[in-house]
């Protein structure tokens, strides 16, 4: 029997005292990962509670209070671009810094006011598709003649590019016919059957691995299955117990199977040590997929966090680091918006303006 000391999953994965197999050794790793992983996981849920609140609480109205005076500052500087005071070279400065702040509040909330300022500031699409087309135009005046099917209408340079790009993306797939046909000549039917029964072994492994899924689950609905318990007490157990088993099994987590099967005492841990060798081959192959998908889970866990604390997904984090870093993104959004407030000011006095539109000048150098 179980040691009533240890939990399921500490005695599936204690060490045996006797010698072990190189598959015994793999199974307590993976069952050692993903008890970690899953403590990782139950430890960015318990955060996920108070992230939300300050996230909603602080973090969301700050950034909107910044969107706010942002907005304002770009209506000033469109109200300051005709100012009969500012030089060229400054009316300059106000278009980029217009073009530089409306582009970061677009990227956050749809502002018509600003949508509108930028648009006026910056090239139409008009005006880039005429660009477009004369480039065209160009580089077909450039296209020796002998190199036109004889049907291209000269008379349209927008007809000839198109068939001139039609006929070059036909002769880059039929390239790439014959570059595979070469690769697969040379590969050989050696190849071809390597990579089958690569193929035919992973299905068989899978195969294999949901049949062993299945063999536990199959014992344990056997045991559990709440119609056959007379006393009520015991047939309600037996029914959360059921709804366990039927999550773990669509889950295809083996090890929470397993666990239920200590728990019950229908195995112990010297039972586990000394299951078959294929059936553990099998177990194994059931855990590695279970890890990789927890891993999978705890990488898209990090990395929504990451982003709403606005990092750059990159590596793995923990909610201590997440903590301090919505923190510091707080701070930066705050003193954003003390930084904004303070610019709006120097548009009420032109002897403040022509300087601090100097000073943003070198800022939009370092950006670029």
């Amino acid at each position: 029997m179980v040691n009533k000391t240890l939990t399921a999953s500490d005695a599936l994965s204690a060490d045996s005292l006797r010698p072990v197999s190189k598959s015994q050794k793999s199974f307590h790793t993976l069952v050692t990962r993903i008890k970690e992983r899953r403590a990782t996981l139950a430890d960015w849920e318990a955060y996920r509670l108070e992230f939300n609140r300050k996230y909603n609480g602080d973090l969301v109205p700050r950034r909107q209070k910044l969107d706010e005076v942002r907005s304002q500052l770009i209506q000033r500087l469109d109200q300051s671009h005709d100012m009969r005071e500012l030089t060229r070279t400054e009316r300059k400065i106000v278009v980029d810094l217009i073009s530089h702040v409306a582009e970061q509040v677009l990227m956050s909330v749809d502002d018509p006011v600003v949508a509108e300022i930028h648009g006026r500031y910056n090239a139409s699409p008009r005006a880039d598709e005429a660009s477009i087309q004369a480039e065209r135009a160009a580089a077909f005046h450039q296209v020796p003649a002998d190199d036109l099917a004889e049907d291209v209408d000269t008379s349209s340079p927008e007809e000839a590019m198109r068939r001139i790009q039609d006929e070059l993306d036909q002769q880059e797939r039929r390239e790439e016919q014959q570059r595979q046909a070469r690769e697969d000549a040379q590969a050989g039917r050696r190849k071809v059957h390597e990579r089958k029964s690569a193929r035919a072994r992973a299905h068989t492994e899978e195969t294999e691995a949901h049949v062993s899924l299945r063999e536990v689950y199959r014992k344990l609905v056997s045991a559990l299955h709440p119609d056959r318990e007379a006393d009520p007490v015991e047939r309600g157990r037996k029914a959360t117990l059921m709804q366990r088993v039927n999550r773990a099994y669509a889950d295809r987590s083996l090890l929470e199977l397993l666990e239920i099967q200590l728990e019950l005492e229908h195995i112990d841990q010297a039972a586990i040590d000394s299951v078959s060798a294929e059936r553990l081959k099998r177990w194994n192959a059931v855990l590695k997929e279970q890890l990789r998908g927890l891993d999978r889970e705890l990488a898209e866990v990090d990395s929504e966090f990451q982003m709403r604390c606005g990092l750059k997904p990159t590596g793995t984090t923990s909610p201590k680091i997440i903590k301090r870093a919505l923190n510091e993104y707080l701070a930066d959004v705050s003193r954003f918006i003390q930084l904004f407030e303070r610019d709006l000011k120097v548009f009420d006095d032109i002897e403040r303006l022509k300087p601090w539109l100097k000073e943003m000048k070198g800022h939009l150098q370092s950006v670029d």
